[in-house]
């Protein structure tokens, strides 16, 4: 009876272990999230960025994008807290507009477009995943050194 109870404690303590464990997936999950400040169309409408749009990730500011820029920050958890400081155009007094965004679960680089944030377009137009171009390598300016006999040389 005594080995029972050992057995269904260890089962508890391993039920418990993996239960956080996908807790802590789903919570501690890691994004970069870069700002892209670029016209978009909306419904049929296009929308040009504007003068300038400060992004603030937890009071601190991770980019000050001018039109055409793109900015970058991190954040950890399923919902990013964003707060944005936009300038319509030169010279105009700048409006704060905070943001409780979810974060795709499958991006680890999420591209979020401001224009289409601030301008109420459909999460699929204004979010997607950030994929990186892929360089190529020239194999033509490799030169490989070959030795007096032919061997490349690796010691004797």
């Amino acid at each position: 009876m005594k080995n029972n109870k050992h057995i269904l404690y260890k089962i508890i303590v391993v039920v418990v272990l993996v239960a956080i464990c996908f807790i802590m997936i789903y919570i501690g999950r890691g994004h970069t999230l870069y700002f892209d400040n670029k016209g978009m169309e909306v419904n049929g409408t296009y929308y040009n960025p504007p003068y300038r749009v400060k992004v603030l990730i937890k009071g601190k500011e991770v980019a000050n994008l001018k039109d055409g820029d793109r900015g970058m920050g991190i954040w950890i958890g399923p919902k990013a807290h964003l707060e944005l400081e936009v300038t319509k155009e030169r010279g105009v007094a700048k409006e704060n507009i905070k943001y409780d965004l979810p974060l795709p679960r499958k991006y680890d680089g999420v591209v979020i477009n401001l224009v289409g944030l601030l301008n109420v377009a459909n999460y699929d137009e204004y979010i997607s995943e950030f994929i990186p171009l892929a360089t190529v390598t020239n194999s033509e300016d490799e030169e490989v050194v070959i030795d007096d006999l032919g061997e490349l040389g690796f010691g004797e």
